[in-house]
């Protein structure tokens, strides 16, 4: 697995299935931990903190922990790594079993079911009693419809991301390209300019296993053909309009009508992989990716996603929250809000290569010192500002992506139309919605 992945967020409805999590799971198994391990004059209170970042992300976790242990003795945090695709079955069975970990990283579609429910704590709620209050005034106004739900705000936002266009450089110079594309149109002439079959080299990699991340991606593509994932009250499927249909037909004709895109089995790890190799123009990805990046043999470049009818990128990053069992919630919300301090949160976005949620930390030296000595960041921050496609509301969030994926497959593979296809997975959606 590449050391940077950082992408998508699997999701069990928490609020309305606990007990059935609990019984199907094989229950909660030994993690391995990380704490600074500084001397106590006294007794510590222990706050166990579960984190879902792997290789070198999950060593600035570490270090970020063992730093702030280290800076005071009243509380010891451990953390706890869980692997990403796990953590939200596992934070289901250990609130079954009253045993959940005191703090928590949760994507943007995971608090979709755990915010608002029994399983969380508010920020409001434990910032009344906090030596220092965390509000959602903290954090970029565009968060607002993740973190805040009925006016309370139900997690902090350490870092977030959106999705570019990610291209090699070199390639583009050898095919005389002398930019990214801007608009769908350009997107498949550069594609066609880049693909060599003679060398085994494609002009984009597109994820095509029946997985999260392949519909959190093609969810890019589906706003910048206007349309929306759910309706306006999240009670139905909307993706099988007529601009889903034309996103997925886009798709579909990279892989089969132009023949730019291979067809094998990609996710979010082995494409950046595969990118590296040197053999393809374009992905698409989040930030994490650009560390990743300079180690590649040749030069990578960034560029705002191309638009349909408008403008549209995914949203992702990572958002802290309490659950309401934990033993210790005071004691993590001590911890959040010393992590959420600039000097604390630019350790963590500048060592994972993230953007930060809050404007404090955006204007922090050592984060602008970061963004002139990067610039694959400035399409990021573009998209940011103006391209957001939310996440729907949803606590059948995972299990719909599910879906939609394996429709997207489905479509990929000619075993249906891109109509039939999206159609049979609104069906299922429908089904699920009305649970």
């Amino acid at each position: 697995m590449n050391k940077r992945f950082l992408k998508g967020s699997a999701i069990v409805g928490l609020s309305s299935a606990l007990l059935l999590s609990a019984c199907s799971s094989a229950g909660k198994q030994e993690q391995p931990a990380a704490g600074g391990s500084a001397a106590q004059d006294g007794p510590a209170k222990k706050v166990e903190f579960w984190y879902a970042l792997s290789g070198s992300n999950g060593d600035v976790v570490k270090k970020i922990v063992e730093d702030y242990n280290k800076s005071q003795k009243k509380i010891q945090v451990e953390a706890v790594y869980v692997p990403q695709n796990e953590r939200m079955e596992k934070l289901s069975v250990a609130v079954a079993a009253g045993n959940p970990p005191d703090l928590f990283t949760a994507g943007p579609p995971d608090l979709a079911s755990l915010q608002g429910s029994h399983v969380l704590k508010s920020i409001d709620e434990l910032a009344k009693t906090g030596s220092k209050k965390i509000t959602k005034d903290d954090f970029l106004p565009v968060l607002d419809s993740v973190i805040v739900k009925d006016g309370t705000l139900w997690a902090a936002p350490i870092s977030i991301g959106v999705t570019t266009t990610y291209y090699n450089e070199n390639l583009f110079k050898a095919a005389g390209i002398s930019k990214a594309p801007e608009t769908w149109d350009q997107l498949v002439e550069t594609a066609q300019k880049l693909t060599d079959s003679s060398k085994g080299q494609y002009g984009i990699l597109l994820p095509t296993k029946e997985v999260q991340n392949t519909a959190e991606i093609w969810f890019s593509f589906l706003g910048q053909a206007g349309g929306r994932v759910l309706t306006e009250d999240n009670k139905k499927a909307a993706f099988n309009s007529e601009a889903g249909v034309k996103a997925l037909q886009l798709w579909v004709d990279l892989i089969q009508k132009y023949k730019v895109a291979p067809l094998t089995q990609l996710d979010a790890a082995n494409i950046t992989q595969t990118f590296g190799a040197g053999k393809t123009g374009m992905f698409i990805g989040y930030p994490q990716w650009i560390e990743t990046t300079k180690d590649f043999p040749f030069t990578t470049k960034t560029a705002r996603l191309p638009k349909g009818e408008k403008y549209a990128t995914s949203l992702g990053g990572w958002y802290l929250v309490v659950p309401a069992q934990g033993k210790n919630t005071e004691g993590a919300y001590e911890f959040l809000t010393w992590l959420m301090q600039p000097t604390n949160a630019v350790k963590w976005n500048v060592g994972m290569g993230n953007l930060p949620a809050e404007q404090k930390t955006l204007d922090t030296k050592e984060y602008q010192d970061y963004t002139k000595q990067t610039p694959l960041l400035e399409a990021f921050n573009t998209a940011l500002k103006s391209d957001i496609q939310p996440f729907p509301a949803t606590d059948k969030y995972g299990k719909l992506t599910v879906s939609v994926a394996k429709a997207i497959v489905s479509a990929l593979y000619q075993k249906q139309t891109p109509k039939e296809a999206l159609d049979a997975a609104a069906a299922e959606v429908n089904k699920l919605l009305a649970q």
